[in-house]
């Protein structure tokens, strides 16, 4: 660099340097770090004592963009319980069971049957219903709790029912003083309540366990006698947190509160895009005397949760950049283009005594000038490359047996996933499918296009196999894994449907395509060679049948759609709700709630190989009041108390369920055989 350009840079960055460091000083806390305990084996920390724990999450709080500890604090709990129910001995041998995606692996749902009782979510009541024989179907009780929850949904296992609970009011106290203080030392947060009810004796149900645990309620799942839960407690704002105070996490189990031990509290050392605290609670379901287990750890975000017979996954995705994130893309993307000028002004500023984010600002301010430059398409081949190093999603791998937690293996793959289909456990591998959006780097680079991946990982969560690259400039819409096979729906102006061969993990392959109009958001076997897609093509809500018989030539046999009303387009609630499927392949039977906005119904069909998808008939729930005429169904009315949520079936009877009525139809014929208020 010539002289009299290095003094003008100098002069240049003196001035960003003092412009980023009043701008600095006036958002950004400095950032407090601290030595911190010992490694566990699968690469955690664990904390020496509570002043660490403490220590730990404050200095995590002053850390840009950070969200921060939310407060471990319960409310007491004063729920009532009523219940009056009689005892019928009836029993049935065929009945549907929620739509689950890992065989043994059950998961919480607002309708639960056990063949003879239907257990209906409504508000803070569990409604009880004596389904069979249909003919004489009633409410012979509910289970209700404190009216400030609301029960977000339930399991039964044998004699047991579950009950997972929110509430939003006060969370739980740390201190003595904190019982008297009148302001709350943390924001909002709510904890999660978890009731268990021994329903043996139905006329005289009673709680046997009582778990208040802290944070938002992320998923549970029943795998043998054992219920997993997971909550989540995002770090919001810690406030009032007096010099002598400390944080400790607790949990109440029967009225008692218990602090976790630091051995069962768990960390990463490094630095987040959003923090918080992940809590994982095992409970024995059938044995009340069995101890709660509880592991607490500190990961990052929780957004999405997959659970296998031995695994829970828990996985976050982000497209956020630190300095040393942001050091490593400079190295490997921009110092092979940049001339030697900027490379020398780059190292000037990282020996320069400022802050980490002073020199994130000013390394990027120096590289919009130089992309400024550019032409668009080479922006764009910056923008991918960056973008494969920038949007990652991070997978932890919890190893999960006879309610013991242990935390096992982390990983990363490049993209964002989408939900909980877009993981699948088998033979030993995890593989999982992502979109790589694309997104702008900074404020210099245009997006690149979308592309879209799926990788093969060991049980360590390294990758061992991948295909990247599908479908430029759409995005996932649907993942279904099924054995040694992926099925992949993208979308962006068309829906290709993919068929991807896993068969050998190394070397996943793309088999066949099929592009059709439309797209699918849920995809759902049939049977070994054929697959249900749940959709939208246009305004309407599409039912597409798949044959993947010849897996190089995949074929739309059969289609059918929802269309809405006058005022909104078709929806349902098996769009973006898979227990909201109903299917049996033995009965050629599929079911979901469909309609508009406005009001779902459901749509029965029949469904088979040699006629495809056949609308059988509609069932709907309506009031029992005077006929709507034209005008009273206007832009805004929405029937929400009528408007179908689930649809089960008990030996030949079809039962759909929505929040103020349960209806009961033949299978046959969709006769109508009953019908039930609940609400």
């Amino acid at each position: 660099m010539k002289p009299a350009s290095l003094k003008l840079t100098g002069i240049m960055i003196a001035f960003v340097i003092i412009v980023v460091s009043f701008v600095y000083a006036i958002n950004v806390k400095p950032i407090v770090t601290g030595e911190h305990s010992f490694a566990t084996s699968a690469g955690l920390k664990q904390f020496n004592s509570y002043s660490e724990l403490t220590e730990f999450l404050m200095s995590s709080k002053s850390q840009p963009n950070w969200n921060l500890f939310n407060g471990l604090r319960f409310q007491e709990d004063a729920s009532g319980i009523s219940a009056s129910i009689s005892d019928s001995g009836g029993k049935t041998v065929d009945y549907s069971q929620t739509n689950i995606q890992v065989a043994g692996v059950d998961e919480p749902d607002i309708v639960k049957t056990d063949g003879v009782y239907l257990y209906i979510v409504t508000g803070n009541k569990v409604i009880i219903v004596k389904a069979t024989p249909a003919e004489n179907a009633t409410i012979e009780g509910e289970v209700s709790i404190n009216e400030n929850f609301t029960i977000s949904n339930i399991f039964i296992c044998d004699n047991k029912l579950v009950i997972f609970a929110e509430n939003y009011d006060y969370p739980i106290y740390i201190t003595e003083k904190d019982l008297y203080s009148e302001l709350p030392r943390w924001y909002y947060s709510p904890d999660t309540y978890v009731k268990i009810f021994d329903i043996t004796d139905l006329s005289d149900s009673e709680v046997v366990k009582d778990i208040v645990i802290p944070g938002r309620f992320t998923g549970a799942r029943l795998i043998g006698d054992y219920v997993y839960i997971v909550t989540n407690q995002y770090s919001y704002d810690f406030v009032y947190l007096e010099e002598d105070e400390l944080i400790i996490p607790r949990i109440s189990v029967n009225s008692n509160i218990i602090d976790i031990p630091l051995k069962d509290i768990l960390y990463i050392d490094t630095y987040e895009q959003g923090s918080s605290v992940t809590n994982i609670v095992s409970i024995n379901v059938k044995d009340d005397s069995d101890d709660v287990t509880i592991k607490v750890f500190l990961l990052g975000n929780t957004e999405i949760l997959y659970v296998s017979k031995d695994n829970i996954y828990v996985v976050y995705s982000s497209n956020f950049y630190d300095y040393d994130l942001l050091q490593k893309t400079v190295e490997e993307v921009m110092y092979p283009i940049l001339p030697e000028n900027l490379k020398a002004e780059i190292e000037i500023v990282k020996t320069l005594s400022l802050t980490d984010y002073q020199k994130q600002t000013v390394i990027g301010w120096i590289l919009e000038n130089y992309t400024n430059s550019m032409e668009e398409s080479l922006k764009q081949e910056l923008a991918l490359d960056i973008s494969k190093i920038i949007e990652k999603t991070t997978i932890h791998r919890i190893s999960i047996s006879n309610g013991n937690i242990e935390y096992a293996a982390k990983g990363e793959i490049q993209g964002s996933v989408n939900n909980q289909f877009s993981l699948s456990e088998y033979d030993g591998y995890l593989r999982v499918s992502s979109t790589l959006q694309g997104q702008m780097f900074g404020y210099f680079l245009s997006n690149a296009p979308s592309q879209n991946n799926i990788y093969v990982l060991d049980m360590n969560l390294r990758v061992v196999g991948k295909l990247e690259g599908l479908a430029e400039g759409e995005r996932i819409f649907a993942t279904r894994f099924i054995e040694d096979k992926c099925y992949l729906v993208t979308f962006r102006q068309i829906d290709p449907f993919f068929v991807i061969d896993l068969s050998d993990p190394r070397y996943p392959t793309l088999l066949g395509e099929l592009k059709i109009p439309g797209y699918s958001t849920y995809l759902h076997p049939y049977d070994d060679n054929h697959i249900i897609g749940i959709g939208m093509e246009e305004s309407a809500v599409k039912i597409s049948f798949f044959d993947v018989t010849d897996l190089s030539n995949p074929v739309e046999i059969s289609k059918y759609e929802i269309t809405g009303d006058d005022y909104w387009w078709g929806s349902s609630t098996a769009l973006y709700e898979h227990k909201a499927f109903l299917f049996d392949e033995e009965k050629n039977l599929l079911v979901i709630p469909a309609g508009s906005y406005s009001k779902e119904s459901a749509y029965v069909f029949d469904i088979t190989i040699e006629d495809g998808v056949q609308l059988k008939g509609i069932i709907v729930h309506e009031a029992e009041t005077e006929e709507k005429t034209e005008e009273d169904y206007n832009y805004w009315y929405y029937d929400y108390g009528y408007s179908i949520k689930r649809c089960l079936y008990i030996d030949n009877v079809l039962y759909t369920i929505s929040e103020k009525m349960v209806k009961m139809n033949s299978l046959e014929d969709l006769f109508e055989i009953n019908s039930l208020n609940i609400a």
